[in-house]
């Protein structure tokens, strides 16, 4: 990327709620775009993104109640309390609406969630290798059946998705995976709101021995769920960042700066037509 719109600006901390979150802002112009990110991330994560997208518009980023400079919040958590945290962010940075939210992983489920709850909060949507509903069965139903003595690496896969994932405590934000599952459940599909989905073209880097099978299945089975995602809006785009894994803010950032780039030009498109 070769757009920057200057120096990163400090840290700030704002009270809402129960909690106090560390937030950036940067640039001017609308709509805002606000940064949402996957589980245990810090915001600083998308500061290069960030950069790039304040040249056109502002944009928001910011650090998760527990996360980074954030305080702490009660737990255990859902997409219930973090889309309420951000919509409480919002109103008191006075950031004016409809923003485009862009959210990556977990942070996919939160601005879906978002949405459901305060539709005209947003302009559009940007997926980000974002997490789907029901990808703890689906990926769970690619494992063989347990058994006596099974490999190590076979069992820690299926602990990371029976009781890891049943347990709040098991993740750094307490998130409660299970409750996340229910209330993704309940959320209707996006209509012709805009949305991005942007999902990796990479496989993980290593693959622990004698799981390159189940790997490749679960990958066979991301992309069919990043492709439910995009059935979500009769006004979808699908963007494959062909050289990114999961973290497409690190390995691919201009993806998703060309990506916001193009769901800014369309909001203000739609606003001045209307």
């Amino acid at each position: 990327m070769d757009k920057k719109s200057g120096s990163l600006p400090a840290w700030e901390i704002v009270a809402i709620g129960d909690t106090a979150l560390a937030y950036r802002s940067m640039g001017t112009g609308a709509p805002a775009v606000v940064l949402e990110m996957g589980l245990g991330a810090s915001g600083s994560l998308y500061d290069e993104v960030a950069q790039a997208i304040a040249v056109d518009t502002r944009v928001v980023w910011y650090d998760r109640a527990g996360l980074g400079r954030s305080r702490a919040a009660p737990k255990p958590r859902t997409v219930a309390d973090l889309a309420l945290d951000l919509h409480r962010l919002l109103d008191a940075l006075e950031v004016p609406r409809p923003v485009i939210l862009v959210g990556h992983s977990l942070g996919g489920l939160t601005v879906r969630w978002y949405r459901q709850q305060y539709p005209n909060d947003v302009a559009a949507l940007v997926l980000v290798d974002a997490s789907h509903e029901d990808q703890r069965d689906r990926l769970l139903a690619n494992l063989p059946p347990a058994t006596p003595g099974e490999p190590g690496h076979l069992s820690a896969r299926r602990r990371a998705l029976t009781a890891q994932w049943e347990d709040p405590g098991a993740n750094d934000e307490g998130i409660d995976n299970l409750t996340n599952t229910r209330l993704m459940h309940a959320v209707r599909p996006l209509g012709d709101l805009p949305l991005y989905v942007i999902s990796r073209g990479k496989p993980p880097a290593t693959v622990p021995e004698g799981m390159a099978a189940i790997v490749a299945c679960d990958e066979a089975q991301w992309r069919r769920m990043q492709e439910d995602l995009v059935r979500l809006s009769r006004r979808a785009h699908h963007v494959i960042a062909e050289a990114s894994g999961h973290m497409v803010q690190r390995d691919q950032p201009s993806v998703i700066v060309e990506t916001v780039g193009h769901a800014v030009h369309e909001s203000r498109l739609a606003g001045a037509a209307g």
